[in-house]
Parts: structure tokens; sequence; C-alpha cells
């Protein structure tokens, strides 16, 4: 209870004309929570959004009755949060080498917003849903209920991201909001989600969205693939229907609303259950043709695909697409058998890394640094000029061990192997490297000689342990030194400032059939660029030809014998 004094002090505060709201609760009513919005900073982004999700965070934990006002707030904040959302969105897609640190405060500051908005939005449905005679938020329901199932499949996407599943009761929630939209009839009814968006989506075409996003994610694809795929999929979801009777020669996918599971391919339905199926014919002929027309050199964005989107990664991701969505007859089977094994591999990761543990490493050029440059050294002094002391201190650890026994090589137990790599249950509680398109190089512990690879698979079993899938390169692996002794162009006084030029080092891989590729970094790629080779006996000249795979920090090119115009 408060006393005399107290209360008069608090009247005074609510009339004094100089306190201008500071201590008032920013969602007390629509008109303070737009004031407060419009008072954030525009310059900053993640601050901004920041302070938004602390404050739906808030209004989440208070949230008991699912009143009109309330649902006027959320949605109010939700419209705000989008520009916000889609710019960090952006940053995170578009900068593949930002430190762990930064990828982790952008990953939960956008997959926090997702959730905070999906759950809230899930209360108002099923309350809703709980006592729909007369609710007070009828009219808005249909519009809620779409917006819930969008941004529980943006969540989803977000996970995906970093290979997590999609937690308990994820899906249950999704199914129990679109059985809400199928019982009330609104489920078919298009809709704008956002204004001032002119595209329209229904809540089964964005349910249907996300139970196809995640046929389509295996563990294998890229964050930039995923996104493509979730782009792709707002047109291709339309085109598809759910029937709560099974055909067979119609339907190839069911998903059971009873059980906390997405789709899955039709075997034995369940007669007995609320079942819902859907087939994929159509979907796969309007891919057959998109792919055709890649290959023929029409551009993506003519045949309804991205602006951004690349020839070849789309030519990949559509026949990844089309085998996760095919009919189970035409579906692609695992190319090698595996063997199940229990034994331990030597695992390097990362350019310095791997040529760490090569033995055959040639001698390279002069340079003001002395021979036998590092890979980290080289690459400091091509950007700063000089050598970093971080860098120095790490090759000097590096170099004063003896080969294979450097501090960043890790010991993982595989489960299984084929002629073509392995497949391993580890703790990646620290592995802040690991993602899918990461380059590694391993050795079994009996073996003199480490074989190069790439993580093609992965997928998070918990906060703890992930499932991992490695491929490797039957070619042998030799560590080479490339140096372009073409001129910069950049002249001052007659001379280059950017000095002589200095060698980097790549990865050679030779192949029985005598043909070689090259693992470089991209910032070293240009087609037909000629460069001067030391490593590999009688050839002293290459030329890089075209691109044959990329990933994140490196890419792996032809190579054909070069001459040089000195």
């Amino acid at each position: 209870m408060l006393n005399l004094t107290e209360k008069i002090k608090a009247g005074l505060t609510r009339i004094d004309p100089f306190d201008r709201g500071k201590n008032q609760d920013p969602l007390s009513n629509i008109k303070t929570a737009t004031r407060w919005l419009e008072s954030l900073s525009g310059g900053d982004v993640l601050t901004s959004h920041g302070a938004i999700l602390a404050e739906l965070k808030r209004f989440n934990a208070n949230l008991k009755l699912a009143t009109k006002q309330q649902l006027a707030l959320l949605m109010l904040l939700d419209e705000k949060t989008q520009d916000l959302q889609d710019t960090l969105v952006q940053q995170y897609l578009r900068s593949s080498r930002m430190s762990r640190s930064i990828e982790s405060q952008l990953w939960h500051a956008i997959n926090g917003m997702y959730w905070e908005i999906a759950r809230a939005y899930h209360v108002f449905v099923m309350e809703y849903s709980r006592n729909p005679k007369n609710h007070q938020n009828e009219a808005l329901i249909p519009l809620v209920t779409l917006r819930a199932l969008r941004t529980l499949g943006r969540y989803l996407k977000w996970r995906a991201m970093r290979y997590l599943q999609p937690g308990q009761n994820i899906w249950a929630g999704m199914h129990k909001l679109y059985l809400v939209a199928e019982t009330h009839g609104f489920h078919q009814q298009k809709m704008e989600i956002y204004p001032p968006h002119k595209v329209s989506f229904s809540c089964e075409s964005v349910y249907l969205h996300a139970l196809m996003f995640a046929l389509a994610n295996t563990g294998t694809l890229y964050p930039r693939q995923l996104h493509l795929l979730d782009q792709w999929l707002d047109t291709w979801s339309g085109t598809l229907s759910l029937d709560s009777q099974l055909f067979f020669h119609q339907h190839s996918f069911a998903v059971d609303l009873s059980i906390d599971h997405s789709a899955r391919r039709v075997r034995n339905p369940a007669i007995d259950k609320p079942v819902r199926y859907w087939g994929t014919a159509k979907l796969g002929q309007r891919l057959d043709a998109i792919q055709s027309a890649l290959r023929e050199g029409s551009p993506p964005s003519r045949l309804g695909l991205s602006e951004d989107a690349r020839v070849a990664e789309s030519i990949d991701l559509l026949d990844h697409l089309q085998r996760q969505w095919a009919a189970v007859a035409t579906r692609e089977q695992r190319r090698v058998p595996r063997e199940r094994v229990k034994h331990m591999v030597e695992i390097s990761h990362g350019f310095g890394s791997i040529t760490a543990q090569l033995p055959n490493s040639p001698a390279t050029s002069h340079s003001v640094y002395g021979s036998s440059l590092a890979y980290e050294e080289t690459q400091d002094v091509a950007l700063y000029g000089f050598v970093t002391e971080r860098t120095r201190q790490h090759t000097t650890q590096t170099k004063k061990l003896p080969t294979g026994t450097a501090p960043d090589i890790e010991r993982w137990i595989m489960h299984d192997e084929s002629a073509q790599g392995y497949g391993a249950i580890i703790d990646t509680r620290n592995k802040t490297w690991l993602r899918v398109g990461a380059l590694i190089a391993a050795k079994p512990r009996e073996a003199d000689e480490w074989r190069l690879g790439v993580v093609r698979r992965l997928y998070r079993l918990d906060e703890e342990s992930s499932s991992v899938g490695i491929e490797t390169f039957p070619e042998s692996l030799r560590l080479v030194s490339l140096l372009d002794k073409q001129e910069s162009g950049y002249h001052v006084g007659g001379r280059d400032i950017n000095g002589p030029p200095l060698p980097f080092m790549s990865l050679w891989l030779a192949g029985q059939d005598g043909r070689a590729t090259l693992i470089i970094d991209p910032a070293h790629y240009k087609s037909g660029k000629v460069l001067e080779l030391e490593g590999i006996e009688g050839l002293s000249w290459i030329s890089l030809g075209s691109p044959v795979e990329r990933g994140e920090g490196w890419m792996r090119v032809e190579v054909h014998p070069g001459e040089t115009n000195a």
C-alpha cells in the first residue's frame, strides 16, 4: 500500500508536463506503442530489432487474456518488425565470412523474433478455436492464422540454417493451426499477409510451403540454398492442394495431423487418423521445364526464380528437389553401399590447417618474410601488407610441431564408411566451423596419406551432438604453390604500388586418368588466368578452367597446361 506522500508524488508525475512518458509501458495502448516504435533509431537496425524483441518477450510472458487490444498491439509490432527482420536476414545471407560471434548474434535475433511472434499468434488462434461463437477477434482470425503459419514456417527455416531439428511440438502446433483454418472454412481463402505487399497466400498454401520445405531439407543444403528454396516455394506451393481422401495414382505424400511430425511418403495410410494427402506430379513437370530452359540459356529471373539466383546453383538445387519430391519409384538411391564400422579418423579443416598436414609442401617463392611462407601469412600480406601478430603466434606454434600434430586436428569415431566417404555422430558443442560445404582432410590413423573431402550432410541431433556425412575425393592430394606474375595495373611514379607478387598455396587433386583439378581461394580465380606452378614435376605453368564446385571460402576448378607470355 502507498502512503499519502507516495500517492501525491505519483499523481504529480502523471500530470507533469515535462514527463513525456519515459517510464510509461510502451505497450500500454496502440497510441503509446506507435509513438514508441517511431522513436526507435532507424540507423541501428540490430538495436531497434532487439528492443522490439525484448518487448515481445515481455508481451508473451504477460499474455493471459487474448483481448482485442492485445491482438492489435501484436499485429502492430509484427508489421513494424518486417523491414528490420528482412534487413537482418539479408545481412546474414550476404556475409558468408562473418565471424562466428556476429553470425550467432544475427541468427539468434532473427530466430528469436520469428519464435516470439509465432507463439503469440498461436495463443490467439487457439483461444478462438476453444470458443469461436461471437468471439471478439473473429473477423481477424483468418489473417492471424495465416500469419501464425507463415511465421512458424520461417522459424523452421531458420532452425534449418543451423541444421537444427524443429523442436518439440512445433509440428503439432502447426497442424493445429491448419486444422482451425480447415474446420472454420477459411483454409483456402487468399489474403495479403502484410501490407502493402500485393502477393496473396492462403493458410493451405503456406502450410504446404512448410511441408515441402521440410521434405527438401535433408541436411545437405547451404543456407543460401535454403533461402532460395523458401523463395521459390512462395510461388510453387500455390499449385498444390491437400485432400482428405487418398488416391494412390495421384498422391505421393501424406501428413498425419495428430502427431508431432512433418510429412512422409505415402506407404501405409492410417484410415482412422486425420491424414491429408497431396501429389507432386504437376510440380515435377514444372521443375523439368525450368531446368530445360536454364540449360538452354534462359536467365533464372525470367523463369520465376529469384533475381539473385545463379544458373549453375539453380540447376543443382532443382536436381535435389526433383529427387526429394519425386515418387518413390523414381527417387535416387544411394550410389555406393555403406558398411557399418567403428574406427578413428583424424580430421583437419580449413585451408591453413590442411596445408600444414601435407608432407610434400614445396619451397615457395622468396618474399620479405622468407621462404616457405605459411598460408595464413600469405593471406595477411595480401590483405594488410604485413603479417598480423595473431597469425605470427599461430604459425610459430604450428611450425614447432611435427607434421600431423597441429593443435586443430580432431579425431572422430566413424560409424559407417563407403568408397566415397564417412558417416559419424560427433560432439559438436565447440565446433563452430562445422557446416555443410566445409572443406576437410581426413586420414584414418593407420593410413599414411590424407584425403580431401567436403561435409555434405549435417543434422544436429541435440544441443551436443550431430550426424555428419563426409564425401571424400578419390584423387590423390598434393600441396602446390601458385604465383600470378601479372602486374596489378596500379602504378605510382612508374612503380607497381602492390609490390612484387606473392605466391599462394593451393591443393592439387590428381586423378588416375591424368586429369587434375585445383582447390583455390575464390579471390584468386579468373577463368583463363595463367599462373606459375611449383610442386608438380614436369609442369611449370597452368591456366584455370571452369569451376567444378564452390564452397564457403574455396572453389574447385579445372586445370589446363598454360604458357607464359614472358
